[in-house]
């Protein structure tokens, strides 16, 4: 669930050192095609700010807060975010069009999961990046990831699809203080129809 355009992230003037430097952005942006084609990843619905990969799950059982645990195997459903899609979104510097265009496609893949029959429909929904308190305010649970090599690498490229997408660049990786980790996300299906399957007005 990696997104860029929201400021609800915590950074420092040491993100900037351990990101990708500028002349990496068209190699990082044809890794980002080729990735996004290959993992099958389509937009929630026509103009999403959200897009959804589905897999099977392959760690260890994952308990949540509403009792249920995602077993391996279990089909779960990947967020991502449309990172251009956000990036105009915010152009206005707003961030309000975004994110009523994110609880919309939360309502819209609610409802989705909804129609799908038993052994096709996704048991929780799953995401990573670097907005948990974007995520924390729409439900999902969010959880700090293992500190191993394979997530340093997906900092250093989650930094990079901060200063190519957000409507502020670079300057977004010097504001705030601390580390700047992303964290892992989680919603079982059943807390997200709960939450965003019944919002009047809402289309698909």
């Amino acid at each position: 669930m990696t997104g860029v355009g929201l400021p609800l992230v915590v950074a420092s003037r040491r993100a900037l050192a351990f990101a990708p430097p500028r002349i990496l952005d068209p190699v990082l942006a044809l890794i980002e095609q080729i990735d996004r084609r290959r993992r099958g990843i389509r937009p929630i619905r026509p103009g999403a700010v959200l897009g959804l990969e589905l897999r099977c799950h392959r760690r260890a059982p994952i308990p949540l807060r509403d009792g249920t645990v995602i077993s391996r195997r279990d089909l779960v459903g990947l967020i991502h975010f449309d990172n251009a899609r956000l990036r105009d979104l915010t152009s206005s510097g707003s961030l309000l069009p975004a994110w009523r265009q994110g609880r919309g496609d939360l309502a819209a893949l609610a409802r989705w999961a909804a129609r799908q029959p038993p052994g096709h429909r996704p048991v929780a929904f799953f995401g990573e990046g670097l907005h948990g308190a974007v995520a924390a305010r729409v439900g999902f649970e969010v959880r700090p990831r293992p500190r191993t090599w394979y997530t340093r690498l997906q900092d250093w490229y989650f930094r990079g699809l901060l200063a190519r997408w957000s409507r502020l660049g670079r300057a977004r990786l010097t504001v705030g203080r601390g580390e700047f980790h992303a964290a892992e996300y989680w919603l079982s299906a059943a807390r997200l129809a709960e939450l965003h399957g019944r919002r009047p007005g809402a289309r698909s």
